[in-house]
């Protein structure tokens, strides 16, 4: 070694100037963050349309014994409501004798069967439930004057039921929103999966409400002879709520209840027929 570069030797050592061309990357950081976020991002996108999709094909299939097993847990509450009345259990058993007359018209699988209760909610609404379960909200008894209106949309949700459409919906919920949860965790993980189940489950819901509607109508017209009446709650609906008219498309999980009307009046018979009064203790009786 030089005298000159010998440690102790009284000279000084300085390192050599890196040439700036040496390790420097010509991709600023923010860049590759933005392209792996990007990616990432369009992956999972991929992925959980996949998961739902695939719920959705495979959930149908699910033996619908087995779907009614586990609605039994969910809905053991509701079914094991007391009347709070005579006139309330004669309700019950009448919605109950309604169902099965339309359910025996529309061609139900054979293990299907239909069991109603009444929700004790005042909105005007019905909703169908797994295991072939269908909850009549009191607000619907109270806004509807005939028989054969409530038969429509008691109708629509056998429809549901007979497609399985609850079950569908289910399958492809809960798998996006546990593919989400697993990607982010915690509560933001929960807030993306909803927003998402939500913009997924739209496209599809529509197409099922329309299908919904024709095995109603039809429904009808075997269990009546004719249609008339099917469009009293839809009226009302259009009346009372008519910002459900202005919503996007997009943004509605239902056709728009004028679409709706308009479909159902064009299959009422040229001549109007009689309607039934509501079963059991009716509003106003």
């Amino acid at each position: 070694m030089p005298p000159e570069t010998r440690p102790g030797a009284g000279t000084e050592y300085s390192n050599p100037e890196v040439p700036h061309e040496v390790n420097v990357s010509e991709r600023t950081p923010l860049r590759d963050f933005l392209r792996l976020s990007i990616g990432l991002g369009l992956s999972v996108v991929a992925v959980s349309a996949t998961v739902f999709f695939t719920a959705r094909l495979w959930a149908p299939l699910i033996p619908f014994r087995y779907e009614m097993a586990v609605a039994d847990a969910v809905v053991e509450k509701i079914g094991k409501e007391s009347p709070s009345s005579p006139c309330e259990a004669q309700t019950r058993r009448a919605l109950q004798t309604l169902a099965d007359g339309l359910a025996a018209k529309m061609a139900l699988p054979g293990e299907m069967t239909i069991r109603v209760h009444v929700g004790s909610d005042k909105t005007p609404n019905a909703f169908a439930m797994l295991g072939g379960n269908i909850v009549i909200n009191r607000g619907l008894l109270e806004h509807v004057h005939s028989e054969n209106a409530l038969a429509m949309v008691m109708a629509h949700e056998i429809g549901h039921i007979k497609h399985r459409d609850p079950i569908v919906s289910l399958g492809g919920g809960i798998a996006v929103a546990l593919l989400f949860s697993a990607a982010f965790g915690g509560s933001d993980g929960g807030t993306l999966a909803g927003w998402a189940l939500g913009l997924t489950q739209m496209s599809f819901s529509r197409s099922q409400e329309e299908r919904a509607d024709k095995e109603a109508l039809a429904a009808l017209q075997a269990y009546y002879g004719h249609t008339s009446g099917a469009d009293e709650f839809f009226a009302y609906i259009v009346e009372k709520y008519p910002e459900l008219a202005r919503l996007p498309a997009f943004a509605s999980t239902h056709p728009s209840p004028p679409s709706r009307l308009q479909t159902i009046r064009a299959s009422f018979p040229p001549v109007p027929r009689p309607l039934k009064p509501l079963p059991g203790c009716s509003k106003g009786k």
